[in-house]
């Protein structure tokens, strides 16, 4: 049965509606109730608020190096939103790392100081959380632009993704769920809704998202391999080591974490992968509707040649720059490139870029079979081998035949 784009976009929203909300509701009725009392403090002390006026800037009598900076602004957020209060900001003079003098119309972070019955503001950070949107609705605005109705999709599939993980799949782990099987379910549900949306349901969405699935599958077992062969331990970084204090009461698997990282970031690889060699089959079977499943393989593998050297570079970037820093701060240290590249937290990051550019890889071939079968299983015999003619004679039935490959050929 074939359904249109239009109604299986409505089927898949729906879906995604309630499994979201099922899907939190869960988890969250099972979560832990952990809270780390230095941030809850932090979160209830602090107050979003507009300059309006400078009133003073003096150095500092106890600190040369900063300058006591006193305005005026105006909250807004919280209880006390349109109150205009005063507050204190030590701005350092010659300090890159260290926020710059506030100007008036900033949007600012402010910290509250209780003594008593008197309050105290001071400067915590800049409010950059407008700039963040605004760029994010020019991002949003230019996929709608250029890509119209499926440039619409395409922002539903990436909201719904954004959704799933941030309420379904974090929750879940925060209930002390199995993380290995909230990977798998949670990576299920962004293949099949984003292809879906993007896509339709057809053979093309269907061999995309079996060869994504094996991708994403195959990139999951070899982390699980290669975790056991290399021994590591999951503590790769101080961030691991906070996340198990925190989870004191349901010690977290450190390694299950890893894994969920290796596999989530191999799944966007895999996808667009998989689309694409899925997609060019298709428009290639349109055009030429009389190949061969063994033609077919051959152009998918054509066209995976010329994927993989772009996408294996961009996974492998894309994690050498998140780890840049980290290298450079070793590097600084004269640490010899042995002992660098044998530390677990670089060994991460290698295994994240290698097996997510393995499991782009495998995804190559079985999405190409997978779309093979599927195309030539839904177009059926070759025209020229289906048809018959009675009326016409033998002999001009073959020269028909012979013209009609001739002009295929050209083509």
């Amino acid at each position: 049965m074939k359904i249109s784009q239009g109604k299986a976009a409505w089927i898949v929203l729906l879906f995604s509606i309630l499994f979201l909300w099922v899907g939190n509701r869960y988890a969250s009725a099972h979560a832990l109730h952990i809270t780390i009392s230095g941030y809850e403090s932090e979160m209830n002390d602090q107050l979003f608020a507009k300059v309006t006026r400078i009133d003073s800037v003096t150095p500092s009598q106890t600190d040369s190096s900063t300058n006591v900076v006193k305005f005026t602004c105006i909250i807004t957020s919280g209880d006390k939103k349109g109150t205009s209060v005063y507050a204190t900001q030590y701005a350092y003079k010659n300090n890159a790392a260290m926020p710059p003098q506030v100007s008036p119309n900033d949007k600012v972070v402010l910290g509250k100081l209780s003594d008593g019955s008197s309050t105290e503001y001071t400067f915590e950070n800049y409010d950059r959380i407008e700039q963040v949107f605004w760029l994010s609705l020019v991002f949003v605005g230019l996929i709608v632009v250029f890509g119209g109705k499926r440039g619409l999709k395409t922002v539903l599939s990436l909201a719904l993704t954004c959704f799933a993980i941030f309420f379904v799949f974090v929750p879940c782990i925060m209930a002390g769920f199995n993380i290995f099987a909230s990977t798998v379910v949670i990576c299920i549900y962004i293949i099949a809704v984003s292809y879906i949306l993007t896509g339709g349901i057809n053979q093309k969405s269907l061999s995309a998202a079996i060869g994504c699935s094996g991708g994403v599958a195959f990139s999951g077992a070899v982390y699980i391999v290669m975790e056991r062969i290399m021994k590591l331990t999951g503590y790769y970084n101080d961030q691991t080591s906070l996340l198990e204090q925190t989870f004191t009461q349901c010690p977290l698997d450190l390694k299950a974490i890893v894994f969920a990282m290796v596999t989530i970031g191999a799944l966007g690889a895999t996808m667009d992968v998989a689309m694409s060699i899925a997609s060019s089959l298709e428009e290639i079977q349109k055009s030429k509707s009389n190949m061969r499943k063994i033609e077919i393989i051959q152009s998918g593998f054509n066209i995976g040649k010329d994927i993989m050297g772009t996408m294996t570079n961009t996974l492998i970037l894309a994690y050498i720059g998140s780890s840049l820093i980290m290298v450079l701060i070793y590097a600084a240290s004269n640490y010899p490139i042995l002992q660098l590249l044998n530390k677990e937290e670089i060994i991460v990051e290698i295994l994240q870029s290698l097996i997510g550019s393995l499991g782009m890889l495998f995804t190559i071939p079985f999405t190409t079979v997978i779309s093979a079968w599927l195309i030539r299983k839904s177009v059926g015999q070759r025209p020229e081998e289906a048809k018959t003619f009675p009326h016409v004679s033998q002999s001009q039935q073959k020269k028909n035949l012979r013209i009609h490959t001739f002009n295929d050929e050209g083509r």
